[in-house]
This record gives structure tokens, C-alpha cells and sequence, in this order.
């Protein structure tokens, strides 16, 4: 399946971007030509394209941005490396207070009216106005977003926003003033013929497969996939089974033994490319008083996790042992480390560091053999997809893991569609889960520490920190890296280390694995993808980044 990662970069007190890859598709034939993507498994179709309701068919498949586009395109595995989308150029100023975007002239939505700087102004003010459609985390705007003319856009924040950048700018998808403006609900709204400046345009849908036809009116001009669809998969191994097949050109999904069931049956045609982008954790709901609202408990737990093995046999040997309780990505980001989250989580269960924990916090085994404290024993159960084989198996090697050091971890498989919904709800008590990701660390850390992320849009419908932390030093610790200048280099370390300490002692969240930007891809019909020797973009299919890499494409 597709980890979806928030991608993040640092940002710049002024960007003028030159324009990459727009237009570099070839069509030389009108003859049709179908890319086939597998956006998400396991996922419930249903008819509802809205790119601000998370549980949308759009938003689950991971596909918002074949129509809804960014203003600017970042790319995860490059710090500092982005490209000009709807907008050409933005700038900070007023102390990284105020945000100007310079937006590209003649892009038109695929109804035909003009795409302006009113739609930009709009859509912000939108998110403003309604805080469960902000999806992407866009800080608090001091006043409405306005315009300067027909294509310029100014947004005003309430405190510096520069680390906010692939927020605002990357991950906020900019709607259609004339269309949304009459949505009574734009976050919960159905929207079945979605209005978009993307490449592809809505062409058919069922609940087995969905079709996306070329845009004829598309600003970036004709994409070498004259239709994209979009299939239906109960599971990894239904999508691995496509792949084999030949039926599947893209795929997001973690595949074991790629090479003998991908690659070696044509070599000339079937690869993969699975970057490290993001650190998948153990999440803990730390709600109530049980013992998982216990951060002694939660340290004793990630002590007794065998992160190896998780690598080797849950993985496939595609995701190496996350190393720093910080969650930090190791080694690119260890310039932010301090010196005791250095390479102190082992990659083996660690049974003594169990036992010490626990014990020192008066905890000790029953009659059955496991850890509890004044009759009440460490039990939560572990929620994760089914369709996820993977994380599933992840979850099954970790209960049995602690199982053995004594810790009662059970393992509840759901369809991946109640999986979305409960950890928006907070109806779960632990869950393993992608990291936001990227080069660096506020957004990660943003999404696993910040509190505003299920409060502000409704205790009931989290964007991020599903586990509910809440912790005013982190929240201060937040907005300080959050407010301060990249070019401060001194000050962004000492900001996020003082994160790294609360990731540390607090454990909000388990970091278990680096995890995998899942890329597996055919050049039989199409070149011209993300590599190894070419990571010019995160290489998933997903958003925001499928414009960039669809326009990349050449047709064989």
C-alpha cells in the first residue's frame, strides 16, 4: 500500500523557482494510452472526489492530486529542492509573517474559467473558516488571504511560519473559488464531479475501478498517459498478483521477494526503487489512565520490540531498524541528534532494559506471567489493515514479542477504511504507522507531537498526532522551531533537540522502522520514473507528487 508521507524541506526566505518537467511528456501517437496505478489497497471505493474530507475515495487512494494541484511541487529525497506548480515564486517577508506567491499565468480549471489568485486567496480563507478542512496543517493567518491584482497572492500568518512552508505551499491543494464557494460543508461534503487544474479529469466511475482521462485544457500541456486508471485491490498480495501479471504500471505496495516475483520475469522492464523517506512507529493512544497513558510503560514496550526482525520478515528486508528514539531519519538527519538519542534503541528486543523499566516503576509479573501494577495488567491491542500485509505482520511479530517479555499485546486486524476512521476518532490503542517524513524534522515531529492536529479540526477527526499527546512543552517546543529562520542554523538544532529529548522520555510514539517510499514500476509502456540515479521526486504514487512525476513520463 502507499505510505503516504507529508513531504518537507527547508524553506527559503526568497524562492524563484525554474520551472522542471512540465511539458516533457511525449504523446506520439493518438492512439490511448493507459497507465494503470494502484493508488491504495483494501480501501472501500466510494464517489466522493473531495480533497478536504480524509475519508473521501480521493483522499484514501491517495489520488487528490491527479485534478487538485499544489502551489509548489517539493521533492522529499533533495533538501532545499522544489519546483514552480500553480505558483512561479514566493516570498517571505514581515519577519516570515507575511507569504507572497507570484502564480502562473493562463492555467485554467477543466471547466474552463481562469485560474486567479482569488482561487488561492479563497481557498486559505476557506481553511480558515472551516479548521476541519485543514488537512495539511496551514498555521493560524492573522487576517483573511487577499490579492494583489489577478496573479498575485498574499497570506498573512499570526507568528513566523517558515517551517510551515510544505504545508502551505506543498501538501494545500487549491480549489476552485466559483465551485467550493457554494459547499455549504467543504469538509464533509460529497463531491462527485470534481473541478480541477490537474493533468486528468474525472471520466468514469464504479466501485472496482475509476477512470481519469487526460485534461485537454491543461496548463502543463498533454501528459504521456492519455488515461490513468485507477483499479481496485482487497489486498497487497491481490496488487502483487496484478503486478506479476503484467496488469499494474505503477504500484505503491510493499512486495516480498520483489525481485523473483517483479523483476526477474523482465528484467528489461520491471523495477523498483524504495527510498528512505519517513520513520514508521508503534502509536500509542496515551487517552484515560491505563497504563499506555504511562510513558515508563510505552519506553518499556519499545524496549521490547525486536526491531530486526520486524525489518527482515515483516518488510521483506526493505526497511532497515530505526536507531534513535528521537524518530529522527538516520543518517541524514543526525546532525540534529543529541548525544544520548544517539543510536540508543537496540535492533533486539531488549528483555533486561524490559524488566528494569517496569520494575523500577513498581510494576511486576503476575500469576499469568505478565507485567501489571495493582491488578491491572499491561494489555492493549494492536490495530492494523489486513489488507497492510506488511504492518500486519509487523503486528503479529510484535505481540509475539512481547508476549515473551511479558507485556499482554494482542493484535486486531480491521479493513483499512475503519482503520482510517479510528485513528481520526481515536477509537484505537496502539497502531503501527507512517512518519510524515522528509528532510527535515518539523514535520515529523509536527505530526506525532501537535496537539492543534485533532483539537482544532475536531477531537473526533484527527489529521495527525492520532494518539492524542498532549504535552505544553512540546507544543512551545513546536512553535519555536516552527517561528525560527532556517538561515539560524544554531537555533533550528537546538529547537529540535529539544524535541528529540521529549520524543525520548515521553515516547508518544515507538520509532520502529525507516520506512520505505514504495516505488514498483514497469517500462513497458512508460519511462521516464523516479530512480535511483535520478530521485528527482518522492517517488510514490501518491499526492501531491503525481502531477510532477505524470508529466515526467514519456510514452514507449
Amino acid at each position: 500500500m502507499i505510505r503516504k508521507i507529508a513531504i518537507t524541506a527547508t524553506a527559503m526566505a526568497c524562492a524563484t523557482l525554474g520551472i522542471l518537467g512540465v511539458g516533457m511528456a511525449s504523446a506520439s501517437s493518438a492512439k490511448p494510452s493507459i497507465l494503470t496505478e494502484e493508488g491504495n489497497v483494501g480501501v472501500t471505493f466510494t464517489k466522493n472526489f473531495n480533497p478536504f474530507n480524509a475519508n473521501s475515495f480521493a483522499a484514501q487512494l491517495n489520488v487528490k492530486s491527479l485534478q487538485y494541484e499544489p502551489l509548489i511541487e517539493f521533492d522529499a529525497l533533495k533538501a532545499n529542492t522544489q519546483y514552480p506548480w500553480l505558483a512561479t515564486k514566493y516570498t517571505w517577508s514581515n519577519g516570515g509573517k507575511t507569504l507572497t506567491f507570484d502564480l502562473r499565468h493562463g492555467v485554467k480549471w477543466s471547466d474552463g474559467k481562469a485560474f486567479t489568485a482569488a482561487d488561492v486567496a479563497y481557498t486559505f480563507n476557506l481553511i480558515t473558516k472551516n479548521p476541519a478542512a485543514d488537512y495539511s496543517g496551514v498555521p493560524a493567518m492573522s487576517n483573511a488571504a487577499s490579492t494583489k491584482g489577478t496573479y498575485t497572492a498574499v497570506l498573512n500568518f499570526t507568528a513566523p511560519a517558515y517551517q510551515d512552508i510544505i504545508a502551505i505551499a506543498g501538501t494545500t491543494l487549491i480549489v476552485p473559488q466559483h465551485i467550493w464557494s457554494k459547499i455549504a460543508n467543504p469538509a464533509t461534503a460529497t463531491i462527485t464531479k470534481p473541478i480541477g487544474t490537474g493533468p486528468y479529469v474525472l471520466k468514469s466511475y464504479s466501485s472496482t475501478l475509476v477512470e481519469y482521462s487526460a485534461n485537454p485544457k491543461y496548463w502543463g500541456g498533454k501528459p504521456a498517459a492519455s488515461q490513468v486508471n485507477v483499479p481496485y485491490y482487497a489486498s497487497n498480495q491481490a496488487a502483487t498478483t496484478a503486478l506479476a501479471n503484467g496488469q499494474l504500471d505503477w504500484a505503491g505496495n510493499d512486495l516480498a521477494n520483489i525481485k523473483t516475483i517483479f523483476v526477474d520475469k523482465n528484467p528489461k522492464t520491471n523495477h523498483y526503487f524504495f527510498a528512505g523517506g519517513n520513520t514508521v512507529g508503534l502509536v500509542f493512544n496515551v487517552t484515560g489512565t491505563g497504563p499506555l497513558s504511562d510513558p515508563q510503560v510505552r519506553a518499556a514496550v519499545s524496549a521490547g520490540v525486536d526491531r530486526a526482525q520486524l525489518g527482515t520478515e515483516g518488510e521483506s528486508g526493505y526497511e532497515l531498524p530505526a536507531t534513535s528514539s528521537s524518530g529522527l531519519i538516520l543518517p541524514n538527519q543526525a546532525a540534529y541528534l543529541t548525544a544520548t538519542d544517539a543510536n540508543d534503541l537496540s535492533p533486539t528486543s531488549d528483555a533486561a532494559k524490559v524488566a528494569s523499566i517496569l520494575t523500577a516503576d513498581g510494576y511486576a509479573k503476575d500469576a499469568a506471567g505478565f507485567y501489571a501494577k495493582n491488578g491491572t495488567q499491561i494489555t492493549f491491542s494492536i490495530e492494523d489493515p489486513t489488507a497492510y500485509s506488511d504492518y500486519y505482520a509487523d503486528s503479529q511479530l510484535i505481540s509475539t514479542q512481547l508476549q515473551a517479555e511479558g507485556i499482554d499485546a494482542t493484535v486486531d486486524g480491521v479493513q483499512a477504511s475503519q482503520w482510517y476512521t479510528d485513528l481520526a476518532a481515536g477509537t484505537f490503542q496502539t497502531a503501527i504507522h507512517w512518519g510524515a517524513g522528509g528532510s527535515n524534522p518539523f514535520t515529523q515531529f509536527q505530526n506525532w507531537l501537535d496537539y492543534s492536529t485533532f483539537v482544532a479540526p475536531s477531537p473526533t477527526n484527527a489529521s495527525a498526532d492520532f494518539g492524542r499527546y498532549q504535552n505544553a512543552a512540546a507544543q512551545t517546543a513546536l512553535t519555536t522551531l516552527e517561528t525560527t529562520n532556517p538561515a539560524d542554523v544554531s537555533a533550528v538544532k537546538s529547537a529540535t533537540q529539544a524535541l528529540d529529548n521529549i520524543m525520548t522520555t515521553e515516547v508518544p510514539v515507538a520509532p520502529l522502522l525507516y520506512g520505505a517510499d514504495w516505488n514498483v514500476y514497469s517500462t513497458a509502456k512508460f519511462t521516464g520514473w523516479v530512480t535511483a540515479k535520478n530521485p528527482y521526486m518522492d517517488p510514490s504514487p501518491s499526492d501531491p507528487e503525481l502531477p510532477y512525476i505524470l508529466m515526467h513520463l514519456k510514452k514507449v
